[in-house]
């Protein structure tokens, strides 16, 4: 049980590290463990993930030999409305970092499709988010403006009542996204967050203090973090 329920330092699901790599090496553990347990139980494992620097730097400590991954399948929590092929695709991205850390059997990953329309590439993926019965867990980064996902601080679509939904006006461009909800991240039990450096710390302080941060809002289970970002 938390100690304090604001996620402070003195919040037992609060993991602070002394290293970046520390933080990336022990939510690497964290979700291998995770997604064991589920393997355990089931033919797949069914999880959701964002990009992010703090994400892929944590899929850079996935062992190839600590489970069998060709059963994992990653879905992305937000998506940029660009081509598959550009470098700024979250999917590009994390299929990118899981082949450098695990290979060919990394398992599969899946994206809104960039062939639909911003709102039709939404409803399609929430069809398929919606048949799916659980998830593992979910991991997101921060920004240094506090969003999660694409879920921007005071954006609307915070208060959205459907599991996937379009953004048209990001701030940092593409301003066209796709990005699952909280909706969607309430129903899952483990929801992780991961962050780390000094660049993070006002946004941390933000989220301690308002009720209505994105991150408070996403209210996840466990953070980790390093002693810059909790400065």
């Amino acid at each position: 049980m938390a100690v304090n329920d604001d996620f402070s330092s003195k919040d037992s699901r609060v993991h602070i590290f002394a290293t970046q790599n520390a933080v990336f090496e022990a939510t690497a553990t964290a979700i291998t463990e995770l997604i064991g347990a589920a393997l355990s139980k089931n033919k797949v494992s069914n999880v959701i993930i964002a990009s992010g620097n703090s994400i892929i730097s944590t899929l850079g400590f996935l062992s190839a030999s600590a489970t069998d991954w060709r059963k994992v399948n990653w879905y992305l929590a937000d998506e940029r409305c660009v081509a598959d092929d550009d470098d700024r695709r979250n999917e590009k991205q994390i299929t990118d970092a899981l082949r450098r850390s695990l290979g060919e059997n990394h398992g599969r990953v899946f994206s809104p499709s960039s062939r639909l329309s911003p709102a039709e590439a939404a409803s399609e993926y929430a069809s398929r988010i919606s048949a799916i019965s659980m998830f593992d867990f979910c991991l997101l980064g921060m920004g240094n403006d506090g969003h999660v996902a694409s879920l921007l601080p005071n954006h609307s679509a915070l208060n959205s009542s459907q599991l996937c939904c379009e953004i048209v006006d990001s701030p940092n461009p593409p301003a066209e996204r796709i990005t699952l909800t909280l909706k969607t991240f309430g129903q899952i039990h483990d929801r992780i967050l991961v962050t780390a450096g000094s660049s993070k710390s006002l946004a941390i302080n933000d989220f301690i203090a308002n009720s209505r941060s994105p991150v408070r809002l996403y209210n996840p289970t466990a953070i980790f973090a390093d002693q810059a970002a909790y400065s």
